[in-house]
């Protein structure tokens, strides 16, 4: 009989022994992942703070150090509370004579309380009857809103006290009531009182007195102008001189065409085109009897040199009827040119230069 292979008495086949090999690797491979975890280095935000462990120990022991202290303490005080209530009520408290001679408080000259309570957990206010307040007694008054209600005194607003509690004052005789603040008034006497009306006086400022700038320390205005405060014929004459001053200054602004603006204008500084033609015209005949006066001058002179036994008779001034210049009897005429349609040209091209400044 042939030997019989063992794995294979045993069921077991090289298919399943490299089964349980793969799943042998994989637990290894498994436990190798976790002790490369568990063995990764924290990062620095993970870590704790430097000695926060050694403080968290320190804090312990102090809290029990402070606890220990805190219960003695307390013993101590109730042991000297329960000594203080024993000398209150007359016992010695378990104090000897020296002991009871070093004490600050004379317990045997204080007064006892009026009640005292048998039981620690009683409230004595809801026991003892509050004590009357002669100097701040309870009272009775009517709120705003129409109610009678109680309270003391002192916590009733003033404007809510009885009639009869207003002038009511425990102060009377002591307390002086003035409207006059603590810092004195001053009040001037009567020399200067006199001295201050005397100054204010009719006589001393008659009514005829003109204004003196010099008396105040100011910046007077562009326009400002000084008259004479004491002469009345210096006065006059500088207002005179104003006015020539006024009117001629009137007389350049209408010859040059200016508009006087209201408040708020800000065009129209020239005059319309009609009264703007009107003074070209009357601007050019002015330049034209200029210039005759001139060559009529020099004619005049020229005679006068030629021969110097004629006297050159003089011409009569211009009326307001013609513009032009009369020329002497002996001197050649000089015929006058039609200022019409030359006047006419000149105004009208005065006028396109005025229309294209604006």
């Amino acid at each position: 009989m042939a030997p019989i292979n063992k794995a294979q008495a045993a069921g077991v086949s090289s298919k399943s022994f490299l089964e349980l090999k793969t799943q042998v690797e994989k637990q290894k491979e498994i436990t190798r992942r976790i002790k490369k975890k568990n063995g990764k280095k924290p990062s620095k935000w993970e870590l704790p703070n430097k000695g926060v462990h050694n403080r968290a120990a320190r804090d312990i022991e102090q809290e029990a150090v402070d606890r220990r202290t805190v219960e003695s303490s307390r013993a101590i005080l109730e042991r000297k509370a329960k000594i203080y209530e024993k000398l209150k009520k007359g016992q010695s408290g378990g104090l000897n004579e020296a002991q009871y001679g070093e004490l600050l408080v004379d317990f045997d000259s204080k007064p006892d309380d009026p009640y005292e309570s048998d039981s620690d957990d009683v409230d004595e206010s809801l026991t003892v009857p509050i004590p009357q307040d002669d100097d701040d007694p309870i009272i009775e008054f009517e709120d705003e809103f129409g109610r009678v209600r109680s309270a003391r005194r002192s916590e009733v607003p003033r404007h809510l006290l009885p009639h009869q509690e207003k002038g009511e004052d425990g102060d009377d005789g002591v307390v002086i009531q003035n409207p006059i603040n603590f810092f004195p008034v001053y009040e001037p006497s009567a020399d200067r009182v006199a001295a201050i009306k005397a100054a204010a006086a009719e006589e001393n400022n008659p009514l005829d007195k003109h204004y003196d700038a010099s008396r105040e320390v100011r910046a007077k205005g562009a326009g400002f102008y000084q008259f004479s405060a004491d002469d009345e014929e210096a006065r006059k004459r500088q207002m005179e001189e104003l006015r020539q001053a006024r009117e001629e200054t009137e007389r350049t602004r209408q010859e040059r065409g200016a508009v006087d603006l209201r408040a708020g204008e800000a065009e129209g500084m020239q005059a319309d085109a009609s009264t703007l033609q009107s003074r070209a015209i009357e601007k050019r005949k002015r330049d034209l009897e200029e210039r005759r006066k001139a060559v009529e001058a020099k004619r005049r002179k020229l005679q006068s040199g030629g021969n110097p036994s004629v006297a050159p008779t003089p011409s009569p001034a211009p009326t307001s009827e013609s513009a032009g210049v009369v020329p002497n009897k002996k001197a050649a005429p000089n015929p006058d040119p039609a200022p019409s349609a030359a006047d006419s040209f000149l105004a009208a091209l005065e006028l396109d230069l005025a229309m294209n400044r604006r």
